[in-house]
């Protein structure tokens, strides 16, 4: 988790202290129309509203715990390896991929 981007470190701080919702979430800058991947719960959205109603409506749905495990940087790609559990206890470990563009604006995310 060492040797992050400024933006690298946004997604980092974000991750470390993911209970504060979409509040904390809209602190890491993002490119006006970032889109959202989430392909197991067929969600594909774009920008902060959506994200916002779909994305965090979701998590605070099933009451989502993350706990962030590694973070690594490698060229405009940010990737952060978590734990999500929900409120029955059902643990999901997923991998979220960070598009970083040339203005250092998230861009993109894929959550695997």
């Amino acid at each position: 988790m060492d040797k992050l981007s400024p933006i690298g470190n946004a997604i980092k701080e974000y991750k470390l202290n993911a209970g504060g919702g979409f509040g904390a979430w809209s602190r890491v800058p993002c490119a006006e129309h970032y889109r959202m991947h989430v392909p197991s719960m067929g969600f594909d959205v774009t920008g902060h509203a959506e994200v916002n109603d779909v994305i965090f409506g979701w998590l605070t749905d099933i009451g989502a715990q993350q706990e962030l495990m590694d973070i690594v940087e490698f060229g405009d790609s940010v990737t952060c390896f978590l734990r999500i559990t929900d409120k029955e206890g059902a643990v999901l470990e997923i991998v979220e991929v960070f598009q970083i563009d040339t203005e250092g604006h998230v861009s993109e995310i894929w959550a695997l």
